[in-house]
């Protein structure tokens, strides 16, 4: 095939990959949540609408990884202490 796997995607090893790392230099994260709520009076809908926003949480400071937030989110996410 080749080089590439099944469904197009190349084989890469993972040695290959870079590190996805926090401000403080750490490079594991743990999978968090932000709740948003959105208003029945913009979705039409008879109750407001919970909206979950998944982020990633650095283990050593607690910030959000902020090259995986949405731009409306970045460097607005409260960090865990």
């Amino acid at each position: 095939m080749d080089g590439q796997q099944m469904g197009g995607m190349p084989n890469i090893s993972l040695n290959d990959a870079r590190d996805m790392n926090c401000e403080c230099g750490n490079n594991v994260f743990m999978e968090g949540f932000r709740f948003k709520k959105i208003s029945r009076l913009l979705t039409g809908e008879a109750k407001d609408s919970i909206l979950p926003v998944q982020l990633y949480l650095c283990t050593q400071c607690g910030k959000a990884l902020q090259e995986l937030l949405p731009n409306e989110l970045k460097d607005k996410t409260p960090t865990v202490e």
